[in-house]
């Protein structure tokens, strides 16, 4: 990428740092169970129905069919996204079921606590919460639409805002803590600029859509 492109993707990048270090400050001086109830108690049932949509956007099923999509668009990008996602999520269940295989998520704690806000007819997860594969599978999504769209500063904030609304819905759907969605992003991320930035300088037969135009 020339040099204003390079500075275009830095302020996606330079903006999820300074959210990080936002949201690290917050874990760190509020205990996540109070912070998660003080979340909680601002839910609402439109917020419900829209968070509980959005949510699906980090799906392994979505960010595959997107992966395709972009086949057509430049098979580089597909490739780069489909190997992010691949790469970033067994390393988010390997950790799930190795290092923090006992890590709670919050309807363990707060199943009996009277003023735990519950979401009728929602199905809420005990077992292995941190990292949020959710989280990790939205940003390597952003992150690399990020990169391929390199040229538009409005769109980098798009999807700056739009990685960060769909990983908190986890914390609004109360199936993950604050730390698991920050921790779950810092993967996504950072497999996503490992990748683009190895692959995406070489291969140049794949810089082009999976279909060639009929000359």
């Amino acid at each position: 990428m020339h040099k204003k492109c390079r500075i275009l993707t830095h302020v996606y990048i330079n903006t999820i740092r300074f959210l990080w270090v936002i949201g690290a400050a917050l874990v760190l001086l509020q205990d996540k169970l109070v912070l998660h109830l003080k979340i909680n108690a601002h839910g609402h049932p439109f917020l419900d129905a829209i968070s509980s949509w959005l949510t699906h956007i980090g799906d392994g099923l979505f960010i595959l069919f997107m992966a395709i999509i972009f086949l057509f668009i430049r098979l580089k990008t597909g490739l780069i996204l489909f190997l992010s996602f691949i790469l970033s999520s067994g390393l988010v269940q390997l950790l799930k079921h190795t290092l923090f295989a006992d890590m709670k998520r919050p309807y363990f704690y707060f199943e009996n606590d009277p003023s735990f806000r519950v979401m009728e007819d929602f199905t809420y997860f005990i077992e292995n919460s941190f990292p949020s594969g959710h989280a990790t599978g939205c940003f390597v999504l952003f992150t690399v639409m990020a990169f391929h769209f390199h040229k538009s500063y409005l769109l980098q904030f798009v999807f700056v805002s739009a990685a960060v609304l769909v990983a908190f819905t986890r914390v609004y759907l109360s199936q993950h803590f604050m730390q698991d969605i920050i921790a779950g992003s810092i993967i996504g991320v950072l497999m996503s600029q490992i990748l683009w930035t190895y692959i995406n300088p070489r291969f140049n037969q794949l810089d082009r859509p999976l279909i060639k135009k009929q000359e």
